[in-house]
């Protein structure tokens, strides 16, 4: 469900659906890692 939820901090802004929020390179790192080791059920298209 985090990553979920962090990509939707993420992605939300661009679309306009809510303010950007800064997003550290240690977290963002994490949360690249977990996507690619298969933690993506709960993703938004992108």
């Amino acid at each position: 469900m985090l990553v979920g939820d962090l990509q939707h901090a993420i992605e939300y802004p661009k679309r306009g659906f809510a303010v950007e929020q800064d997003v550290p390179g240690d977290v963002y790192d994490t949360y690249e890692r977990l996507l690619h080791a298969g933690f993506d059920s709960r993703l938004i298209n992108t």
